[in-house]
């Protein structure tokens, strides 16, 4: 990509964190994938810190994220 169509930061960060949620996601279907103290136990590092990743994904929101949840919306129940 060319200096002059270079993402910005936000679009950069969107991309990044949507590759993220790719690993998480073939993690999940290839059924190794562990959240939180249980992820952190796992044996191989590489699933470690894919386990990592996922409980931040998971677990870890901002303002404007997009995550209803955790956006300040009132969500019907």
């Amino acid at each position: 990509m060319a200096s002059e169509q270079r993402e910005d930061d936000l679009d950069y960060l969107r991309a990044v964190e949507d590759l993220a949620r790719g690993v998480v996601e073939q993690a999940a279907d290839e059924g190794w994938l562990a959240y939180g103290e249980e992820g952190r136990r796992a044996k191989v590092p590489l699933q470690r810190a894919v386990n990592d990743l996922a409980s931040r994904l998971r677990m870890v929101h901002y303002d404007g994220d997009g995550c209803l949840d955790h956006s300040g919306v009132d969500l019907p129940t």
